[in-house]
C-alpha cells in the first residue's frame, strides 16, 4: 500500500487536529435554535456541555498515553471516526439526549486530540518550520473552535438548511480526512501495555505549590467562564441582549478564546510574577465589565470585555506554565500537562454541574453573576500565590505550546 510523505502526513495530521475542535464549536451556533424549535431548555444545555467537558477530561486522563502503545495513527482515526459520527447525529437532532450523546463523542474526540494528534503533528515536523509546528499545536484548539462556531453561525444565518448544512460538510470534510489519514505513515511501533496505561497518572512538582495553587486560580476563572460561554453564552445574549442571531452568538462563543494566543505572546514582555498578575487584573476588569455589558444590553462592549478575557488568559496561563515546566524532565513533562488540564478541565465541570441543577430555577444573567463571582475569587487566589511565585533570576516567561484550550 502507498504511503503518504511525512510531509503530506504533517498537513494531514494538522487538517484532522483542527477539523476535530472545528466539529466541536460548530454545534454551539444552533443552541438558541434548539432551544426555540425543540424545546431544549437551558438546564438541558448545561448537561450537555458538563457531558462534553467530562468526556474530554477522560479522554485527557485515561487516554493520554494510549497513542503510544497503540499508535498516533489508530488514536487520529478514532477521534475522526467520533467526530464523523457526531456529525452524523447532528443532522436529525431533535432530542436533547442526541445532542448530549453527539457532545460527548466530540468531547472525547478533542482530549484524544490533544495529545496524540498534536504528538502526530510533531513526529512528522521533518522539513516543517518550527513556528509552524507550534502554532499549529498549541493554537488549533482555539482556531479551530472558533471556525467551527462562526462557520456554522454564518450558514445559519445566510445558507440553505441552517440545521443541517454545516453538519452535512462536514461529514464529507471528515471522510476526506478519514481516507488520508490511512495513507498517513505511522510514526510509533506497537507494543503491550495499553491497557495500563488507562491507569490515571498525574504529577504535581516538588517545591512549586504556589505556582501550582496560583495555575489553578488562573484556569478556574478563565475555563469556568469559558464554559458558561459555550453552555449558556447563545442564551444568555437572546434575554440580555435580544439577539438570536446564530453568527452573533458565534461571534460572542468565540470572543472568549480567540486572543489567547496573542496573550501567550504578550508574556513575553513580562516576568511570571507581573504577568500572573497582569493576566488577572485584566480578567477581572473584563469579567465585571461583561457583567455590566449584560445588564444594560450593550453587544459592543460585551464582545470587548469578552475578547479581553481571552488575553488575560493567554498572558496569566503561559507564566504558569512557564513556571511550572522549568527544569522539569522530558518524561515527566506529559504526565504534569495531563495534571494541569484536568484541573482545568475540573475548573469547567464543577461549575456546569451546580449551573445545571439550578438553570430551571434562575435566569442565565444570574447564573452569570454566579461564574463572575467564582472567576473573582479564583483570580483573587492567583493573584495573591503569585506573590510567592520563585523562578530563575526572576526570568522572563516565555509564550507556551502547549495547547491548553477549551
Amino acid at each position: 500500500m502507498h504511503r503518504l510523505s511525512v510531509n503530506a502526513t504533517f498537513y494531514a495530521a494538522s487538517v484532522a487536529i483542527i477539523l476535530v475542535y472545528m466539529t466541536s464549536g460548530a454545534p454551539i451556533s444552533l443552541f438558541n435554535t434548539y432551544r426555540l424549535e425543540d424545546g431544549i431548555t437551558n438546564a438541558d444545555l448545561g448537561i450537555v456541555s458538563l457531558g462534553y467537558f467530562l468526556a474530554a477530561a477522560v479522554a485527557l486522563l485515561m487516554f493520554g498515553q494510549m497513542s503510544n502503545y497503540v499508535g498516533r495513527k489508530t488514536m487520529a482515526i478514532a477521534a475522526l471516526l467520533c467526530v464523523l459520527l457526531s456529525s452524523i447525529l447532528l443532522l436529525n437532532m431533535h432530542s436533547v439526549w442526541v445532542l448530549c450523546l453527539a457532545r460527548i463523542l466530540q468531547g472525547f474526540a478533542c482530549g484524544v486530540a490533544t495529545s496524540s494528534i498534536g504528538a502526530f503533528v510533531v513526529d512528522n515536523n521533518k522539513g516543517q518550520p518550527k513556528w509552524l509546528v507550534a502554532t499549529i499545536t498549541s493554537t488549533s484548539p482555539m482556531i479551530g473552535i472558533s471556525l467551527g462556531a462562526m462557520s456554522t453561525g454564518a450558514l445559519v444565518s445566510w445558507g440553505p438548511f441552517p440545521r443541517t448544512l454545516a453538519f452535512a460538510l462536514l461529514v464529507l470534510i471528515t471522510t476526506l480526512c478519514l481516507a488520508f489519514m490511512l495513507f498517513a505513515k505511522e510514526t510509533v511501533s506497537k507494543k503491550v501495555g495499553a491497557l495500563r496505561s488507562l491507569y490515571p497518572n498525574l504529577y504535581f512538582t516538588t517545591g512549586q505549590g504556589f505556582a501550582m495553587l496560583s495555575m489553578t486560580g488562573v484556569v478556574v476563572a478563565t475555563w469556568s467562564l469559558g464554559a458558561f460561554y459555550q453552555a449558556f453564552g447563545p442564551s444568555v445574549l437572546a434575554e440580555q441582549i435580544g439577539t438570536t442571531n446564530a453568527f452573533i452568538s458565534a461571534m460572542a462563543f468565540s470572543s472568549v478564546m480567540i486572543l489567547t494566543p496573542v496573550g501567550g505572546f504578550v508574556s513575553h514582555f513580562f516576568s511570571p510574577k507581573n504577568a500572573v498578575r497582569l493576566g488577572m487584573f485584566v480578567y477581572l476588569c473584563a469579567a465585571w465589565i461583561i457583567l455590566f455589558a449584560l445588564s444594560q444590553g450593550y453587544l459592543v462592549l460585551f464582545l470587548v470585555a469578552s475578547l479581553c478575557v481571552g488575553l488575560a488568559q493567554g498572558i496569566a496561563t503561559t507564566a504558569c506554565l512557564h513556571i511550572l515546566l522549568n527544569d522539569v524532565a522530558i518524561e515527566i513533562r506529559a504526565r504534569l500537562l495531563s495534571t494541569i488540564f484536568v484541573i482545568s478541565y475540573s475548573g469547567a465541570v464543577v461549575p456546569i454541574t451546580f449551573a445545571s441543577l439550578f438553570a430551571s430555577s434562575y435566569s442565565v444573567f444570574e447564573i452569570c453573576i454566579g461564574y463572575i463571582t467564582l472567576g473573582t475569587i479564583a483570580a483573587l487566589v492567583g493573584i495573591i500565590a503569585s506573590s510567592q511565585l520563585r523562578t530563575p533570576d526572576d526570568a522572563i516567561a516565555k509564550p507556551s505550546t502547549a495547547p491548553l484550550a477549551e
